[in-house]
């Protein structure tokens, strides 16, 4: 609710003259008849004394710095969410180079397990051929023993009756070849029971999971891999945040400010005020 004044005036009318003209556009507004009153330039000047109290708070709070305080802030942190960023595409370049890693060594295995089944294959063959063989040596000669000890016996026997040295060079052909029939089940057993076998054991289980998946892959995958995508995904959308509904309102208000400051100082230079 306005006051009026004796004089048809109302404070507020007073104050908004005094503002823009001081003490004499305030005498104006009252009128001529005003300005032999005592009273009511008394109050005006004491409107004014107010109004210009007013002002020395206001610039009293610009010197505060506050602008530069925020302004000085928020370039420390941006810049240092700069290089949050960074990091945040270093990590996740790394976690898509991880992915596509095992990716690749998946494929590797994929690859493997045809190259695996075909040696086992060809392993049993061999083994089977060799029994075959040999049962039918065994057949033969009459005597259940091993085809290396079978074949030995068989030369021993033929060899026994050439006369000596002239045999010499067929004993040695026969040992080399006796060898070699020792070496081929002891061969068999060590590439299918230490190699072949281990690694579908590992990698190619006939049935469930690989071992190199539940104890490599998966962990990496879901206690690793997974959990870090999420992280850096949670990071990407702080900083997007950051910058949305932080940096950027702040930024426009420290703006709007500073064109508020401009437009009074261009006010107080026009009325001349100090």
């Amino acid at each position: 609710m306005e006051i009026e004044n004796p004089d048809g005036i109302t404070r507020r009318q007073l104050i908004t003259t005094v503002a823009i003209g001081g003490a004499a556009l305030a005498a104006g507004a009252v009128g001529g008849a005003a300005l032999g009153n005592t009273g009511t330039l008394a109050r005006a000047e004491s409107e004014l004394q107010k109004l210009r109290a007013l002002v020395g708070l206001y610039e009293q709070l610009e010197k505060v710095g506050i602008d530069s305080i925020i302004a000085s802030g928020m370039n420390i942190v941006r810049g240092a969410l700069d290089a949050v960023k960074t990091g945040v595409r270093l990590a996740r370049d790394g976690v898509t180079a991880a992915e596509t890693a095992l990716k690749n060594f998946q494929a590797i295995l994929d690859g493997l397990r045809g190259l695996t089944d075909a040696a086992t294959t060809v392993l049993n063959d061999l083994a089977k051929k060799f029994q075959a063989a040999e049962a039918l040596v065994v057949a033969m000669l009459g005597a259940a023993r091993p085809l290396a000890e079978s074949i030995v016996a068989f030369f021993d026997a033929i060899l026994g009756k050439i006369p000596l040295g002239i045999g010499d060079d067929i004993r040695r052909t026969v040992n080399a070849i006796v060898d070699l029939i020792r070496a081929i089940p002891i061969t068999q057993d060590t590439v299918s029971n230490q190699l072949l076998k281990p690694m579908q054991t590992l990698f190619f289980p006939a049935t469930g999971n690989a071992a190199v998946k539940s104890n490599l892959v998966d962990p990496l995958t879901q206690n690793l891999l997974t959990p870090l995508k999420k992280f850096l995904t949670d990071v990407d959308t702080l900083l997007e945040r950051w910058d949305k509904d932080f940096a950027a309102p702040v930024q426009a208000a420290l703006d709007q400010r500073a064109g508020v400051r401009k437009k009074i100082t261009m006010l107080r230079d026009d009325i001349g005020l100090a």
